[in-house]
């Protein structure tokens, strides 16, 4: 006996339809939410406080459980349900609502877990990803809500989604159907559906404002011919319908942009509390807003409005059922209207409904029917919210983790190969502008006093560490230039990930719109503390910056494309120009700063700086005497004190003996332009008298010192020249004759400037010293022979009027020598400055330091040429 009862109950079990189940446990609970609204009293309670989050999870728990029970691709009737109904839709618009209070992270929440969880590709029907539009339009609006981490979640899953399937790109940013021109369908099998009693067919979008006779809904899809209704259904055509008939007593009421809100035969409208002012004529109700979208209700609920609707006057026979900007919410049988709150001043023109429909054209009326209203006037122009503006309002988010991953989302999204989602996201939106439109504003908040040296103090910023910068105090204004400088590195990671038309609109906007708009105005300005602080803020730009995009836009902007040799007085380019003159300028802060900035430029792994500023003078070698004669002594000063620099003691002191002697060079001991390594690096080593050296005194140690940090610099340049093509031996001398014939030598303006400051060293405030000897020194590096000549080789024949950068160093050590005699106690004073500069002993004042301090940088840095010279060796080809 127990045997077959136990086979009965498996036999029930077995034969039992569990879809069926699962629909009426889906329904019920979606019964229960809207129910909520019919019983709620307490607009503040807040939603997590309802069963409405529970039963948002039931629903997403059976959703997830029904797909894992089906094939793969098959849709089963609770999904069918919850796109039919437009429950996405209905969800939307209470989460817009706010109502009851957390209702938009609840709903934000349950689309980010439907979305995620369910393997069924669900963003291709239009009743989905215009909600998911939707939802998105009101995340981008309130920066700083409550519901950023919900927001972003939200985003992450939408992303990922595109990230899988890039076609959905154009769905989610613009709601743009399938190549072929038709609308997205609302939901799976929407063409000759069949729908049990007391259902209705989904509708489509636009498919508006129509009243239907007692008993009939509204839900009809696109290209209805052949639907089969059951009993008491009824099919609406779609828009652009003309010459539509009405049996009598109803109307042909259009509602702009708005879906019809159909209540079964039986229901009612009725108003939730606080309902303000509503003045309703006999016989109407209020279950009309303009705008709205149908909202199906469980059987045995009714129409109702949410709180706060105020001052809404209905005149004798409307009906208020409009609201402004809402779309209608699709409904279940039975089931209540719900309208959004804060409904004000909505009037109905006399014998009118609120649901016109636009582009409704000629519609007929049988006897008995009544014309719509005239549509309601256009609503201020919203601003274009969509996935791009509400990741990038994300990205802004002061909570970093929040931000961290949005700014992750568009580096996705960004990043995507299809050539067609790069398109639609670099020219279909408004990501490019808003990117830069952020870096501008983050650049105008950074004060315009900031010291360049502040700047440079700085750690290279981060954008995954956002606000970091900003805790330990320092200087004024060091966490707004921290945040300009973590969005420019994220930005720059960007081009380099992006897609090329990403990369390309952003390196665009970033150059159109921050490089000339608000760099170059601020850069020409005679303001010298605004150029102080520009200047500054450019240095830190230039370092920050990696992808080879955006750093030749930048390069072109500073320094001009031109690469043909210069000529005195010619500025193609006045920002070049003006950057480079201020590197002589007469304020030393500003000096000091636009020295700062090339330096920085010469770093940077782009052929076109070397070539700009110094390469394109050095092509023809015209710093070389060409004839057969012989070979001079370095440029020298006439005469000083009676005595050429040649005949001083102190000139030749210490130097070798070929040096400074006018002779025939021997070619095979040393060949013109060329000489041995030892010979060369002894030559800036000897350059300095005994007389004026310390640094034997104070045990340090000679140039090999410098020898590492040199190989360091040397081996950088080296690996930054390797993809230019820079040859490994000097051009021939015949060939540079032939292709540059009789072209007299410039050095260009840039190492003018230099050799000019150069031969001020013994005049000049320590730390631009070191600047501009540092400068020349990263030249020096570089790999280029015709460079390597040019600066590192003492024993070239130079061309008359020609100087190099051992000739200036020789009329400086003449003028030092001539000095230093008529200063007395000459050496222990500098023997004093130079252990001040280290810090053995406090500092003090006394004559002549500016002298002084000259001479140990003079010092250094001709050890540090040796050492560069020592580990680049000789230059190897033809003379």
């Amino acid at each position: 006996m127990l045997s077959r009862l136990g086979a009965l109950l498996q036999q029930a079990v077995e034969t039992r339809e569990p879809s069926v189940d699962l629909l009426e446990a889906f329904t019920e609970h979606w019964t229960g939410i809207t129910g909520y609204y019919l019983e709620a009293t307490d607009e503040s309670v807040p939603a997590r406080q309802t069963d409405i989050p529970w039963r948002l999870r039931q629903m997403l728990d059976i959703l997830v459980h029904e797909e894992r029970q089906r094939p793969p691709g098959d849709t089963g009737p609770c999904l069918e349900f919850l796109l039919q109904h437009k429950l996405l839709e209905t969800l939307g618009t209470l989460g817009k609502a706010e109502y009851p209070p957390g209702m938009r992270q609840q709903v934000l929440l349950f689309f980010s877990r439907l979305l995620g969880q369910l393997q069924h590709p669900l963003l291709h029907y239009l009743n989905v990803h215009r909600p998911v539009q939707k939802l998105l339009q009101l995340s981008g609006d309130r920066l700083g809500s409550g519901t950023e981490r919900e927001e972003v979640q939200f985003t992450a899953v939408l992303c990922s989604k595109i990230q899988q399937d890039p076609s959905l790109l154009p769905y989610i940013l613009q709601g743009k159907s399938v190549p072929n021109g038709r609308r997205a369908p609302e939901s799976p099998r929407t063409e000759g559906l069949e729908h049990p009693l007391g259902t209705a067919a989904s509708s489509m979008p636009r498919t508006e404002g129509l009243e239907h006779p007692l008993g009939t809904s509204a839900m009809s899809t696109p290209r209805a011919e052949g639907l089969e209704h059951p009993s008491g259904t009824a099919a609406i055509s779609t828009p652009k319908e003309e010459h539509l008939e009405h049996p009598p007593g109803t109307t042909a009421s259009s509602m702009p942009r708005a879906e019809p809100l159909g209540h079964p035969s039986g229901t009612a409208a009725i108003s939730t509390p606080r309902e303000e002012h509503l003045e309703h004529p006999p016989g109407t109700s209020a279950s009309s807003m303009p705008r709205a979208e149908p909202l199906g209700h469980p059987s045995g609920t009714a129409a109702i409005s949410t709180p706060r609707e105020e001052h809404l006057e209905h005149p004798p026979g409307t009906t208020a059922s409009s609201m402004p900007k809402e779309e209608h919410l699709g409904h279940p049988s039975g089931t209540a209207a719900i309208s959004t709150p804060r409904e004000e001043h909505l009037e109905h023109p006399l014998g009118t409904s609120a649901s016109s429909m636009p582009k409704e054209e000629d519609l007929g009326h049988p006897p008995g029917t009544g014309a719509s209203c005239p549509p309601a006037q256009p609503s201020p122009p919203r601003r274009d919210s969509n996935l791009v503006t509400c990741l990038v309002a994300l990205c802004r988010s002061k909570k970093s983790r929040v931000a961290l991953k949005a700014r992750e989302n568009v580096l996705l999204l960004a990043g995507l190969a299809q050539e067609a989602a790069a398109t639609c996201l670099a020219r279909g939106t408004a990501l490019c502008q808003l990117l830069v439109g952020h870096l501008c504003d983050l650049y105008s908040a950074v004060p315009a006093g900031t010291d360049p040296a502040d700047v440079l103090s700085m750690d290279r910023a981060s954008w995954r560490s956002q606000g970091d910068g900003a805790g330990d105090g320092g200087f004024p204004g060091k966490e707004s230039l921290a945040e300009f400088l973590g969005w420019l590195d994220f930005l720059d990671e960007l081009v380099m990930g992006a897609h090329p038309l990403v990369a390309g609109g952003i390196s665009e906007a970033v150059e159109e719109k921050f490089f000339q708009g608000i760099l170059q105005p601020q850069l020409l300005q005679m303001s010298e503390l605004a150029v102080l602080g520009t200047t500054a803020v450019l240095t830190g730009t230039v370092r920050q910056l990696r992808s080879p995009t955006l750093l030749h836009r930048l390069v072109l902007f500073l320094l001009g494309p031109h690469r043909h040799p210069e000529t005195p007085g010619d500025a193609p380019h006045p920002l070049r120009a003006q950057l480079i003159e201020r590197c002589d300028h007469l304020s030393d802060e500003i000096s000091l700063a636009s020295l700062r900035l090339f330096e920085e430029l010469l770093r940077k792994p782009h052929e076109h700086v070397a070539h700009n500023l110094v390469l394109r003078n050095l092509e023809a070698r015209a710093y070389l005497q060409r004839g057969p004669e012989e070979r001079g002594p370095p440029e020298t000063d006439p005469e000083e004190d009676g005595l050429d620099l040649e005949e001083d003691p102190y000139f030749t002191d210490g130097f070798p003996d070929s040096f400074g002697v006018t002779k025939n060079p021997s070619p095979a001991s040393a060949p013109s332009g060329k000489g041995r390594v030892s010979e060369v690096v002894s030559s800036f080593l000897c350059l300095v008298p005994e007389e004026a050296k310390t640094s034997s005194c104070m045990e340090e140690g000679g140039y090999d010192t410098y020898v590492h940090d040199a190989l360091a610099m040397v081996q950088a340049c080296r690996a930054s020249a390797a993809p230019w093509g820079w040859p490994s031996s000097p051009r021939p001398l015949d060939s540079c004759h032939s292709c540059h014939p009789g072209v007299a030598f410039y050095e260009g303006h840039f190492l003018k400037v230099l050799f000019d400051r150069m031969s001020r060293i013994l005049d000049q405030p320590y730390s631009l010293n070191l600047q501009v000897t540092s400068v020349l020194s990263q030249l020096a590096a570089f790999p280029h022979p015709h460079l390597h000549e040019y600066l590192l080789d003492p024993y070239l024949n130079l061309a008359p009027g020609c100087r190099s950068l051992f000739s200036v160093l020789v009329r400086v050590i003449g003028e030092l020598m001539q000095r230093l005699q008529r200063v007395p106690h000459a050496r222990a004073k500098l023997l004093l400055v130079r252990r001040q500069l280290l810090g053995l002993v406090p500092g003090e004042q006394m004559d002549h330091t500016v002298l002084f301090k000259g001479v140990v940088v003079l010092e250094e840095f001709c050890k540090e040429l040796a050492a560069i010279a020592l580990v680049k060796g000789p230059p190897e080809g033809p003379p």
